[in-house]
């Protein structure tokens, strides 16, 4: 099976992040967390082996207490990606 990556975009409810970003970094498929402003709370770069894994992990996701909806871009090819710069 080909593993596949995707960008999550988490909406929390009642502001907490901290409890939805300290689930993620425990699941082995977060590649990177951010909190962020706009849209959404929280962006998620997250690594699945096939579709089926992508979709066990937003149907679980979305049934935490504090997740109030997601939204998911499926990479289709990666152009550039490198280790982020030490600050």
């Amino acid at each position: 099976m080909e593993e596949m990556r995707a960008v999550i975009g988490i909406k929390s409810r009642e502001g907490r992040l901290g409890e939805i970003g300290n689930q993620l970094t425990k699941r082995d498929e977060t590649l990177a967390l951010y909190e962020v402003t706009g849209e959404f709370d929280i962006i998620a770069v997250c690594k699945f082996e096939g579709t089926m894994g992508l979709e066990r992990f937003i149907k679980e996701v979305l049934q935490w207490k504090y997740v109030e909806r997601t939204t998911t871009f499926v990479v289709l090819n990666i152009v550039k990606e490198c280790a982020p710069p030490k600050l």
